[in-house]
């Protein structure tokens, strides 16, 4: 969300934010937030048709309405963020665009579109877009991309990978680094109070040295309070203690490649059956008994993000960039000064690809005109800025500004310490052509756009999964997906949160996805992996 609001770390906030309420990067949407927003959609009714044989008719001379998901509950200054976006784009492509705000944007389409709603633009965080085209949501956009995608083609390259599934083209990503990194974020007021500094720039901190750090600040601190917040955030923090590939269009159900070893291995495995995942697990329960973790972390509907700042934690496990440095509260994600400590170095997977994509529904008034609304944000920067940043002088300012190789880079500063509390916020970085974005803060090289544009954030090939452009296509293995997905969410978040003992859990849990039928799935996997790997020499 990675996933990140300078530029690296920008764009894992702003997922994060949105899988906390991203982040994980989703693999990462560990729960949906629930409820679409009602009033919105009455409002929007008459303009918003349920049936589909009156669709796609232009008027001439008045713009085409394209309806676009809006990712979260509505600020209150949507309408004129949305009146900006419109000035321009029915100038410029005779297109009126309504945001569709919807806190449920994981599952709300899936019911639009079963009720012959028009929605022209959706969201998929994490997971690719396998799901939606399996029930139907949403339609292939080769033709349209060839014909109206020319900008979202190249500002994405090679990330456009990630949109196929079987063969077609489903959805279109942002343009942004296709690598993450892991690791602590932590209080930097409260670790200055016990003399420690931020992380060292380059340095992979071991988990003895954070469970030490962790172990001095809760014995100082006061009674119930816990040094790691990881409510929600399982997937992140398991993140934070080994790398592995989840294979885009796949999941913990369908085996992951592990790569903390070597990236050159190829063997998909069950990840519950790893000595990877069995050292995690032996972590988590070890962090409990110590008090480490909240007791209530399991069943805490909050988000891990709000315990630091409300002094009940130090900090949580999230994505990291190579900046490893105190960043402005107003640009933390956890709203405080902020010292981080690498865990994961950066590396790149094939799951990354699905992570955030575009996609048009089936039910789309206009195909077309809702491809030139979504290249319009690739090629006007100042249409995918206004959508992630709001209004210049209301909710943000211009603090710095240069040319660069013939384009105007600007810094920016939120205007509340506490951007969610602005007028305007939107929590995901999933506009447009994100190297082109403002740098937000005042910690980060203006330049660092341009250097990781150019360099994939340094990433060696060392370092980058051998799945990178492959899609595991899971149709003739759904069922046995679903019963692994049920036995999954009966052990996994006791195991993630600590409060049972792996060396008695664990074997029960690999025997109950054993009979789920995982080794069927991983066999499946292994064998479409082994083809694509073929086709790749």
């Amino acid at each position: 969300m990675k996933k990140r609001i300078t530029a690296i770390l920008l764009g894992m906030t702003f997922l994060a934010t949105a899988l906390m309420g991203c982040g994980d990067r989703k693999d990462v949407q560990e729960e949906a937030p629930s409820g679409g927003n009602s009033e919105v959609q009455e409002e929007k009714a008459d303009s918003r048709s349920g049936e589909a044989d009156d669709k796609g008719e232009e008027t001439e001379g008045e713009p085409v309405e394209v309806i676009w998901l809006w990712p979260g509950e509505a600020p209150e200054g949507l309408q004129e963020v949305e009146d900006a976006l419109n000035e321009m784009m029915e100038r410029d492509i005779g297109v009126h665009v309504t945001l569709y705000p919807c806190a449920d944007w994981a599952n709300q389409v899936t019911l639009d579109v079963s009720t012959g709603t028009q929605v022209d633009i959706c969201l998929t965080v994490g997971g690719g877009v396998g799901g939606k085209v399996k029930d139907g949501v949403i339609q292939p956009m080769d033709e349209l991309v060839a014909e109206y995608g020319a900008d979202i083609v190249e500002d994405c390259g090679d990330s456009i990978k990630g949109g196929y599934y079987n063969g077609l083209l489903y959805g279109v990503p942002n343009a942004w680094l296709l690598g993450d990194g892991y690791g602590f974020y932590a209080n930097g007021d409260l670790l200055d109070k016990y003399g420690y500094e931020a992380g060292e720039p380059g340095k992979s901190y071991s988990l003895q040295e954070l469970e030490e750090m962790m172990a001095t600040v809760k014995a100082g601190e006061r009674e119930g309070f816990y040094p790691a917040s990881i409510n929600g955030q399982k997937t992140l923090t398991m993140r934070s203690f080994f790398e592995y590939d989840l294979l885009c269009g796949g999941s913990p159900s369908t085996g992951v490649l592990i790569l903390r070893d070597g990236f050159d291995n190829t063997t998909i495995e069950n990840l519950y059956e790893t000595e990877a995942y069995e050292e995690y697990a032996k972590c988590m329960y070890d962090w409990a008994q110590k008090g480490f973790i909240s007791k209530d972390a399991a069943t805490d509907t909050g988000s891990a993000l709000d315990h630091v700042p409300a002094g009940d934690s130090l900090g949580i496990f999230y994505w990291l960039g190579e900046q490893n440095a105190a960043y402005d509260a107003s640009t933390s994600a956890i709203q405080v000064k902020t010292y981080t400590y690498n865990r994961i170095p950066m590396y790149i997977t094939s799951d990354i690809l699905g992570n955030i994509l575009w996609s048009i529904p089936v039910t789309s008034g206009n195909p077309q005109k809702a491809m030139e609304a979504l290249n319009y944000i690739y090629k006007h920067d100042e249409a995918a800025w206004l959508l992630q940043f709001g209004i210049e002088g209301r909710d943000y300012e211009v603090i710095e500004e240069m040319e660069i190789d013939g384009k105007i880079q600007k810094r920016i500063k939120y205007l509340s310490e506490n951007p969610s509390a602005l007028p305007y916020y939107q929590g995901m970085g999933v506009y447009g052509d994100r190297f082109s974005w403002p740098i937000v803060g005042e910690t980060i090289d203006i330049y660092a756009n341009k250097k990781y544009r150019e360099s994939d954030a340094g990433i060696p090939d060392s370092r980058k999964s051998p799945a990178m452009g492959y899609v595991f296509v899971k149709d003739s293995v759904s069922t046995e997906i679903a019963a692994v997905d049920a036995v999954r969410e009966q052990y996994e978040n006791s195991i993630a949160y600590g409060t049972v003992n792996p060396d008695v859990i664990l074997p029960e849990f690999r025997e109950a996805l054993k009979k789920a039928g995982i080794d069927k799935i991983i066999e499946e996997n292994q064998r479409q992996f082994d083809e694509w790997l073929a086709m790749q020499k």
